[in-house]
Order: structure tokens, then C-alpha cells, then sequence
């Protein structure tokens, strides 16, 4: 059995597009009103940038309330008392964090604000905002978060989001380095944590810790990173899936992937390889990644050979990929790559996500990941659990036609922009 989706696919829909203010309003509608309000109070947002595709350079709506009833509707409001202007791709992370049972809401919080600073610029208020409406709006949040898809527009996120160079690096050599893409805070929480999973193993175990999906929330958060999901849907299409997952604690003098190889060797990738990416992974630099710390090396632009790695090749000519720690390296799975000793004394402490194309069988399996998971995250994270897609779900009058169809209305495993 799979586990059952957080809300109705019928019900997903993009930030402030014409079904996203549909299904809020069916929500609102639900609520009693504001007993208080001597005279409707209006909460107006204009969403800066929006994708082309919706037609419009700048969206907006507007929460009315009044005493018997809450409404919205699309367009803002010159005299709302509260007015918010916010950038529209970097206010979709903020859109997908849940505060529903998250104790732990404000370390995500902290990391989008460092990384968004248009998605949730403060409002201009000219009114207090009155008792009881916060309760509501956080409901609504809840609620749409749900229920909000990311913007299928994978160019123009890019853009929205300082990644335009990465995607081109990506084109050109194969791999790219994200700088400052989480906190030292955060990276120091992902250290301890990594290295109580790995406690008490005996010596000579495996350096890996994998499934992390079912080992705690901060793992259900990095595998969502909006920079990353940006890069892998930009090389593998949308729709895809969560490959594996694991951290590697890594020692003086070992060598975790000695040599050079590719990531296809592990699915039995057959030679040649499609001229499209099939996988890629994303290496978190929880620590430093420096010569000493014995960090990955890569060689550039050997994704265009469509091979595995002939068994006689030495890591001449490949590159260091060496990053400071709150650092993401991202590279296509057919890039040519290998570790290297580590010199200096103590751990080195990574992440390591891959992701794959929606089609493709992934090594780790999510399907039936517990139902409280789901419910904590946004759309993406089912879909990359592989719960949005009628693989393995066909009963005994066929497949599940209404994944298959919001697969193909989603254009999974396509990275072009709609139309």
C-alpha cells in the first residue's frame, strides 16, 4: 500500500493563480467571520515577477473580512489596512512551511529569510491587525500550503533566485557549486544529528547512513531545498523523485569512492547514455571541503562521453570540487567523478541527496512513508516520495488515471516552460 496524499491533486494548484484563489475561497468560506469587526479589514498582497505563463507581471489578492463572513478575491486593494509586496518565487518557500504541529518551524524560518529576503518583507499596516484574524490566516496558510505547487517555470525560478549561472555551468561542464546555501547554525544542527545516526557502528562499517527521510524532520527539509529542487528539475524534469538519501562521515586517509565513476552504474544505466540526464546529486559541505578534507573531484564535461568509466582511468586531469561548509556542490549523474583522501585530522561530514528522472526505479523507497510526513510538507515532498504518479499504483480496473493525468498536466520529466 502507498500512503495517502495530504489534499486532493484536483485541489493543487500555483500561488495566486485563478484555482489557487478558487480553492482559498472555498476554505474562507467555512469560516464564521470576525464577531468584533465594526467594519471590514482588508489584507492585500501583490506578488512581484510572476511566471509568464500566468499572464500577468504581477499578481495579487485580497482577504477581506468582516463580521459574519472572510472572502478573497483576485487583485490587491489600494485602501487595505494591511499591504504586503513580496517577490513571487521567493515568497513560494515561505508558502510551503507548515505551522500546524512544527516545534521546529522557526529553524526554517531563519534559513529562508537568509535565503529569500523579497518572499516575506514586512507589511505596511495603517490598522492594527484585529484579535482572531491571525488564528484564521494561519489556518489558510496551512491549508494552501498543502496545496501550492511550485512554479513550473524552472528558467524564470532560476532567475528569481540568483541560479541562472548554474544552470548554464551545468550545460558547459556538468556540475556547479551552490555558495551559502544554509546556515552555520543550521549545518552544525545537520552535524549533530548526522553523527548520532552513525553512532555505535562497529569498525569497519559502512561510512553511509541512508533512509533519512524516515529519520527526522531536518532531512525532510533538506531534501525540499528550493535552490536545489531548482537544479535538479532543471537537469531531470519535473516530477522527480528522490533517489536516495544518506551522510557520510568520512576519516583520515579514507577513500569513500577511490578512482572515478559515474552515478548510473548503480541503476545499470546501459552504454550509450540518453543524451538527457537520468540522474544527479546534490552534496551538502556540512563541513569544509577543502584539499585536506579529502573532497570530491570531478571531470569536467565527461557527462558528454555517454559511459561508464573505463577501468584503467586515474583521476588525471579532474578537478577539486573544494567549497566552505553551508556550501551545495550539484552534478549530473554521468559526470565522471571520485573522492580523495583525507590528510588533515578528524571528520569531514556530508549530505549527500540524489534525485532522479520520475520514470526512473529509485533505490530508496518512500511510498508508504508515514502519513504524518506527508502531511508536514508540501506538495513537492509527495511528489518525491513518488506518490503523485500512477507507478505501482494500478488496481484491478487499471492504472490510476488521475495521477496519470496530473502527471501529464504537470509535464513530469520536462524541463521546458509551459505554455
Amino acid at each position: 500500500m502507498f500512503t495517502n496524499l495530504n489534499a486532493p491533486l484536483a485541489e493543487r494548484a500555483e500561488l495566486a493563480s485563478p484555482s489557487w484563489i478558487e480553492t482559498a475561497a472555498a476554505f474562507l468560506k467555512q469560516q464564521p467571520g470576525v464577531p468584533v469587526l465594526a467594519s471590514p479589514y482588508r489584507l492585500s498582497t501583490r506578488l512581484e515577477n510572476s511566471p509568464p505563463h500566468l499572464k500577468q507581471q504581477d499578481l495579487g489578492y485580497t482577504i477581506t473580512f468582516t463580521k459574519d463572513a472572510v472572502d478573497i478575491h483576485t487583485g490587491t486593494s489600494a485602501d487595505a489596512q494591511w499591504q504586503q509586496v513580496r517577490d513571487y518565487n521567493q515568497s513560494l518557500p515561505f508558502m510551503w512551511l507548515i505551522a500546524e504541529d512544527n516545534p521546529e518551524g522557526d529553524r526554517l524560518l531563519h534559513e529562508y529569510m537568509e535565503l529569500f529576503p523579497k518572499g516575506n518583507l514586512a507589511p505596511q499596516c495603517s490598522a492594527p491587525l484585529p484579535p482572531d484574524i491571525e488564528s484564521i490566516l494561519s489556518a489558510l496558510h496551512d491549508h494552501m500550503a498543502r496545496r501550492t505547487i511550485n512554479n513550473p517555470d524552472i528558467e524564470h525560478r532560476a532567475s528569481a533566485y540568483g541560479l541562472t549561472h548554474n544552470l548554464r555551468e551545468l550545460d558547459d561542464v556538468g556540475y556547479t557549486v551552490l555558495p551559502n546555501a544554509f546556515t552555520g547554525e543550521y549545518a552544525d544542527i545537520l552535524r549533530e544529528q548526522t553523527h548520532r545516526n552513525h553512532e555505535g557502528r562497529a569498525k569497519g562499517a559502512s561510512f553511509r547512513a541512508t533512509m533519512l527521510l524516515k529519520r527526522g524532520r531536518i532531512w525532510e527539509e533538506a531534501v525540499i531545498h528550493p535552490w536545489v529542487l531548482t537544479v535538479a528539475e532543471y537537469l531531470i524534469g519535473r516530477g522527480c523523485l528522490l533517489y536516495q538519501s544518506d551522510t557520510i562521515v568520512k576519516g583520515p586517509g579514507q577513500e569513500t569512492h577511490p578512482g572515478l565513476h559515474s552515478d548510473y552504474g548503480a541503476s545499470r544505466i546501459t552504454e550509450p547514455f540518453p543524451d538527457y540526464c537520468l540522474e544527479a546529486t546534490a552534496v551538502w559541505a556540512i563541513d569544509d571541503f577543502h584539499k585536506e578534507h579529502g573532497p570530491t573531484c570531478v571531470l569536467p564535461g565527461s557527462f558528454r562521453n555517454g559511459s561508464q568509466v573505463p577501468a584503467e582511468t586515474t583521476q588525471k586531469d579532474t578537478k577539486l570540487i573544494e567549497m566552505d561548509r553551508g556550501s551545495i556542490a550539484f552534478w549530473h549523474g554521468a559526470l565522471w567523478h571520485g573522492s580523495t583522501p583525507r590528510s588533515a585530522p578528524g571528520t569531514r561530514t556530508s549530505l549527500h541527496n540524489a534525485y532522479c528522472r520520475n520514470f526512473v526505479r529509485p533505490l530508496e523507497r518512500y511510498e508508504d512513508i508515514d502519513e504524518k510526513i506527508i502531511r508536514r510538507n508540501p506538495p513537492i515532498f509527495s511528489t518525491l516520495c513518488g506518490l503523485d504518479d500512477a507507478f505501482g499504483k494500478s488496481g484491478q480496473e487499471g492504472a490510476d488515471f488521475e495521477r496519470l493525468a496530473y502527471a501529464a498536466k504537470q509535464g513530469y520529466a520536462s524541463s521546458a516552460a509551459p505554455t
